[in-house]
């Protein structure tokens, strides 16, 4: 009998370790799905306010464009948005003119070099300390099949890691690491002043870095392109000819300019339950008073955190 009530005591305990294993991995399971449930939430709130966001700078670039002849860093839409509150989270954003530096797309056009951009490319590339042959290499990347290619397509090919050259505009600013004589050193110091736009642009003098300024104009020096910029900054062009008369005696811009912009660089990031969300677009003005659209957007990250603010 004695024997009988222990092994009663034995299989009770063991029942109860069981159910109390059970009700643990089944309270474990639901705090994963509240988790991924939470995570989920969030992160459908971030992307709807970042929709948001970049619409709300598509209709505001749309205005701006209607009021003011000239886009410059002193206007509007320079200015980064605050972080403003929004329904359980914060978003901020601001907007950059890629059009204030050298489009690597501007150095072929229908299938030809052009001697102006590359001239331009080389001598940002001699500014900056680095080798201005360079830009051969980059202009036989872009060059459609069946035109030179400077003898550079059968280095690709010969890689470890085999491939072909585009033999098309850039995508973007990082598809430089793939040409011939490039490393993530020489693009990280080309990154502040090169974009990678679908067409070929003018620069815009009102929001170009000194250096862009020096290679746009033969004999400019750096120095002189960074005080250039620096007035730009506070008092912008109003009119190319501005600029223009702003140079040393004798000089004068051996590339397209312009005092207004047509391509905007969106960035905005949305912090919702400690889910953090970045997204980047690229916002078309095509004229002055026509609708901005929105031309391509990616994501950048999102990342979580174990706790957040929004204060």
């Amino acid at each position: 009998m004695r024997r009988e009530r222990g092994l009663a005591l034995i299989v009770a305990l063991l029942v109860v370790a069981l159910t109390a294993l059970i009700a643990a991995g089944l309270m474990r399971g639901e705090s994963v799905w509240f988790k991924e449930s939470t995570n989920a939430r969030a992160l459908a709130q971030g992307q709807a306010a970042i929709d948001g966001a970049l619409r709300l700078a598509a209709v505001e670039l749309t205005r701006e464009g209607q009021n003011v002849q000239i886009d410059a860093l002193t206007g509007q839409w320079a200015q980064p948005l605050p972080r403003f509150p929004v329904a359980g989270g914060v978003v901020t954003a601001d907007l950059t003119d890629p059009q204030g530096r050298f489009n690597l797309n501007d150095l072929v056009v229908d299938g030809h070099a052009v001697p102006d951009a590359v001239a331009t490319f080389s001598r940002l590339l001699q500014l900056l300390g680095l080798n201005p042959e360079l830009v051969q290499a980059v202009v036989a990347y872009e060059m459609p099949p069946g035109t030179p290619d400077g003898g550079f397509d059968a280095s690709y090919p010969a890689r470890a890691h085999p491939y072909r050259a585009a033999r098309q505009p850039f995508a973007g600013v990082s598809e430089l690491r793939l040409v011939q004589g490039f490393n993530a050193r020489i693009v990280h110091a080309l990154r502040p002043y090169v974009s990678a736009l679908p067409l070929a642009t003018p620069v815009n003098v009102d929001t170009a870095p000194g250096l862009v300024l020096a290679a746009l104009v033969p004999g400019l020096t750096a120095k002189e392109g960074l005080t250039l910029s620096a007035q730009a900054m506070t008092q912008p062009f109003q009119t190319t000819a501005a600029f223009a008369a702003a140079l040393p005696q004798g000089m004068a811009a051996a590339y397209p300019i312009a005092v207004q912009t047509q391509y905007f660089l969106a960035h905005v990031t949305a912090h919702f339950d400690g889910m953090t969300v970045r997204r980047r677009a690229l916002l078309y003005r095509p004229n002055r008073g026509q609708t901005t659209v929105i031309l391509w957007q990616e994501a950048l990250w999102r990342h979580h955190h174990a706790s957040t603010t929004t204060s």
